[in-house]
């Protein structure tokens, strides 16, 4: 078992392209030193509880040291800075192996856990600190992964409203949801030099990176004897720098693709005969979608899907990305074409397996666009959340500690992704059900109980003070809604929000529930049976919405 393992891994971290080109210091623009501030928000910025890493130190012992420790760090922190060198016991580090599911005796099914030097993880953190500006400035709105004012809710809240406007003006749509092989293990750190390089980002700091992940290993223990595996390719796990160095070399490979520059200069009338990429949506083309590594393409037919599946393998082979297509799923309306997705790898040609739904950022979606099936998760979400806790809550006496810990914990299961429901009463019927069984299980009475003693839901609410699970829901959804309306970024969420394909007719009969038809039936001003003002109109105005979301949560 440890020769497997250590045959595995060293597999897996060993580079494809030899030795990188280590850049020299001498003669580059030294940075400014760090200053103390910086040094104690790197530290403020760790969560409490959190494991150590070889020299025993944790974050809770960093943040309760003395100014006059924080000050030494800081000096040394740009000792290493100006002299482009770091500890060598800054490069290695502890891995630990966590079964997730299936076979026991596949290492894929194994996730690493690794345990850095918190010292260098708050090293890294000033520096990303310091260059993250001029990375963030080179990420497109199609990004959404570890940006601050972004979340998985933009690109849940986009396809869903590609199925939606596809389903009721009988627009064909592919989505190709793409599934890397060990992403961020994956990718050559040359690569990610460079694109640090062409998008700007000081020489210095890149040759300091570059110095980081010079000669690391990993020691994994599976039982008695350490196996030290050295690292010469894929990001640090553990690195606060690691999510953003990724992003910087993606975004680099899709700026390469002859499809991402076009952005909708074409005639309509010869889309079809040049199979456009992506989705026409208010004069642009929207080609796909990425958080992080999960990345999702947009097409109306499955040629132009094939055809952005072939380039994208092609150029994220040169970073060392690989698709697993095992993983990697196609998902179409029923206007879409029927012909396969296809894929070119190794010489060997493989149909992409077409699926029905499929669970994107946590959420699942459906050719139909139905939410029936995700309620279905969300309460069995809810049930296990909750049985984490139980034994917890059933030995706590304050009624009012316990239902903070169920609002925490529960709650947040139950209404994940509520922003963008599409919600009926018979569906919101049935989360409603749902809590009130979570909160009879919390204060410890049967329903046959409750009725024995003739209790209401508001004599339950009475003992449980937790908090009701629709209010929050409406919150929820009328908080995104002022959010995207007041995004002047350019970002899809928005553009797919206000995108009414033009020129098509929808067919006869009313079309079903919209997300948006809730908003407009409640907080749209009317006069008479006329629209007087539009519920996205009032939602500009940051002070008039916060009063419409106060009188609707009362």
């Amino acid at each position: 078992m440890e020769k497997e393992i250590q045959q595995f891994y060293s597999k897996l971290f060993r580079s494809n392209r030899g030795p990188p080109v280590i850049a020299s210091h001498i003669g580059m623009e030294i940075p400014p030193p760090f200053l103390p501030e910086e040094v104690r928000a790197a530290f403020r910025s760790f969560p409490n509880g959190k494991a150590a890493g070889d020299d025993k130190i944790t974050a809770d012992f960093l943040k309760s040291c003395h100014d006059n420790v924080i000050f030494l760090l800081t000096d040394r922190f740009t000792k290493y800075l100006q002299s482009g060198k770091v500890p060598e016991k800054w490069k290695t580090s502890n891995t630990t192996l966590i079964f997730k599911k299936g076979d026991k005796e596949d290492l894929e099914n194994y996730r690493p856990i690794c345990l850095l030097p918190v010292l260098y993880k708050a090293f890294t953190k000033c520096v990303l600190n310091r260059i993250r500006t001029t990375l963030e400035e080179a990420q497109p709105v199609e990004q959404a992964g570890f940006r601050r004012s972004f979340s998985t809710i933009d690109h849940i809240h986009s396809i869903q409203r590609l199925l939606e406007v596809g389903r009721e003006y009988q627009q064909p749509l592919t989505l190709v949801f793409i599934d890397f092989h060990k992403a961020f293990d994956s990718v050559e750190p040359q690569a990610i030099w460079e694109s640090l390089k062409s998008q700007g980002v000081q020489p210095a700091y890149i040759a300091l990176l570059q110095q980081c992940y010079t000669n690391c290993t990993t020691t994994i223990t599976p039982f008695h004897k350490k196996i030290e595996i050295p690292i010469t390719r894929g990001v640090r796990q553990g690195d606060p720098i690691s999510p953003n160095l990724f992003s910087a070399c993606l975004e680099s490979v899709f700026n390469k693709m002859s499809w991402q520059h076009l952005r909708g200069d074409e005639d309509d009338e010869n889309d079809k005969a040049n199979l456009l990429p992506g989705i026409r949506i208010n004069g642009q083309n929207l080609t796909h979608l990425r958080f992080a590594d999960d990345i999702v393409l947009v097409a109306s037919n499955p040629k132009a899907a094939s055809l952005m599946i072939q380039e994208l393998v092609e150029m994220c082979g040169k970073v060392g990305l690989r698709m697993n297509t095992n993983k990697t799923k196609v998902m179409r309306n029923k206007f879409a074409s029927q012909s396969p997705v296809n894929v070119t790898l190794n010489n060997v040609t493989t149909c992409i397996e077409e699926v029905n739904e499929y669970v994107y950022l946590g959420r699942l979606l459906n050719h139909n666009n139905e939410l029936e099936p995700e309620l279905h998760r969300r309460r069995r979400a809810a049930w296990a959340a909750f049985n984490n806790i139980k034994n917890t809550t059933d030995a706590l006496s304050c009624p009012r500690i316990r239902a903070q810990l169920f609002d925490s914990i529960v709650l947040p299961a139950l209404t994940y992704g509520s922003e963008v429901w599409t919600f009926t009463q018979a569906l919101s019927e049935r989360v409603r059900v749902t809590h009130a069984a979570l909160e009879r299980r919390l204060v410890g009475i049967s329903l046959s109980e409750q009725r024995q003693r003739n209790l209401h839901r508001e004599d339950i609410r009475a003992q449980s003070e937790v908090r009701d699970p629709l209010l929050v829901i409406k919150k929820k959804k009328l908080g995104w809604a002022g959010h995207i309306m007041r995004r002047n970024d350019g970002r899809w969420t928005r553009l797919v929000q206000e995108w009414y394909p033009i020129g098509e007719k929808r067919p006869v009969g009313r079309p079903r529930m919209r997300w948006s038809d809730s908003l407009k039936e409640q907080i749209s001003l009317f006069d008479g049976n006329h629209l007087k003002t539009h519920w996205s109109t009032i939602a500009k105005d940051r002070m008039a919405w916060k009063a419409v979301i106060r009188d609707h949560i009362r």
